[in-house]
């Protein structure tokens, strides 16, 4: 800040006029002298940061706070735990509503009020009470797509075992019917897709937005049938609170599509995560096997090692100092989660799983007001599948014949495999 020369007022008296020095604003990820072998960190992912934690690893260091291009605006990415948490625990400076008039009811678009509201509409079927109770399904879908796996010596964790376990959970738990479980899975990666194009300039798929509207009719169609039946599922209530008038039409069925989208997306790669893990450090089979406790140390390590959500967005409302460096208001932000819990200064030898490091405070499910809605849902499924396979499995190593192959961004949210192809041998015990 600086005072300019004394100017005159109206009246002929002099008055000092403040005037603020310009935001001094950082180099672009371009600009910077990345690492060889490391491609410059970009907004949408080309390629080269399907698994972007030597990227994390090199801007924890060198610009936690990143200013990268593109034809629409600056995008700011904050990777630091310290700066993450409290990002995330301040939502009146980094606002969720990055986009206006907000155009779907997903809640990770809202800030207080509506973001309470609607949250609350759904949040019973959340606790941990409330998800036991599905224990039992999870465990006999689990052990049933697992025995089809280990019959033919492997296959995909993603396709054979991750998508089908998550996919009937979250079915179960909105009673939506799966006559045709491709047509099911394609409407709700659409969905995600039309979501990223609207709120995160993702590029889209080009036919996202008739296929979200075509699952929102179908999810409309199944909530009038729930209503008529007077169903006790989450989808039930979200019927009867649209015709009682407490949510628009719009509002009920895009809600359950957000459900729906988010309870299996994220909890599909954090599962096949676990099935990387155990095949990178196949001691752990055997460590988990002889104390079954241990999955929920697995569990917890592993939300924090390779969590699913990479970035969450924010646009802030006013100056902000984060590390150093001033974001200026409006500035669109991509809090980082993943990258935060590999941060050294939370974390020592962050880059290492290890299964009795303990990780409180992780960010794996978030943090603060958005914190994962579905937390509870995702552990359980997940543990289940630490205990499955270390009860079940001799053996489990990576396809050597075919790598992993990542998410791509049309959603710009998360990261982690698309197929995951292992081999496996099952245990004699």
């Amino acid at each position: 800040m600086s005072l300019s020369d004394a100017t005159p007022h109206s009246d002929g008296e002099s008055v000092a006029v403040v005037e603020h020095d310009p935001i001094q604003l950082p180099p672009y990820s371009h600009e910077l002298d990345w690492p060889e072998g490391l491609e410059p960190f970009k907004v949408v992912d080309d390629g080269s940061q399907g698994d972007p934690y030597a990227h994390y690893q090199w801007m924890l260091e060198n610009a936690p706070v990143l200013r990268c291009h593109t034809p629409q605006s600056d995008v700011w990415f904050i990777t630091r735990y310290d700066d993450v948490r409290k990002g995330l625990r301040a939502p009146k400076i980094f606002s969720s509503q990055v986009v206006d008039p907000i155009p779907l009811t997903f809640l990770t678009l809202f800030d207080a009020p509506n973001h309470g509201r609607l949250r609350q509409v759904v949040a019973q079927a959340f606790t941990p009470k409330a998800v036991a109770t599905f224990e039992e399904r999870v465990r006999e879908n689990a052990t049933k797509y697992l025995d089809d796996m280990l019959t033919a010596g492997g296959g995909d964790a993603v396709d054979d075992y991750a998508i089908p376990l998550s996919m009937s959970t979250i079915s179960a738990l909105l009673d939506v019917p799966n006559p045709d479980f491709d047509k099911l899975k394609f409407w709700s990666d659409e969905t995600f897709s039309y979501f990223g194009r609207l709120a995160r300039n993702a590029n889209g798929t080009g036919t996202d937005e008739q296929s979200a509207f075509a699952f929102f009719e179908f999810l409309k169609e199944n909530l009038e049938r729930l209503y008529a039946e007077e169903n006790q599922s989450v989808g039930g209530q979200i019927a009867r609170m649209w015709k009682e008038g407490l949510l628009s039409e719009k509002e009920a069925k895009e809600l359950c599509a957000f459900v729906f989208v988010a309870g299996h997306d994220t909890t599909t790669i954090l599962i096949a995560n676990a099935f990387r893990v155990f095949a990178e450090k196949p001691e752990l089979l055997e460590r988990v096997r002889e104390t079954p406790e241990d999955a929920e140390l697995f569990m917890e390590e592993l939300a924090r090692y390779r969590g699913t959500v990479q970035r969450v967005s924010r646009i802030t409302t006013e100056d902000v100092e984060v590390s150093g460096v001033t974001v200026p208001k409006g500035s669109v932000v991509r809090l980082m989660p993943a990258a935060a819990n590999w941060d050294n200064r939370k974390y020592p030898n962050a880059a290492v799983f290890d299964i009795d490091r303990k990780p409180e405070g992780h960010l794996g499910f978030g943090h603060g007001v958005h914190s994962c809605l579905g937390a509870p849902l995702a552990r359980l499924e997940t543990t289940v599948t630490i205990e499955l396979l270390a009860r079940r499995l001799a053996t489990m190593a990576l396809d050597p014949a075919k790598p992993i192959e990542y998410v791509r961004g049309n959603n710009l949210t998360n990261s982690g495999p698309e197929h995951l192809f292992v081999t496996m041998e099952k245990s004699n015990a």
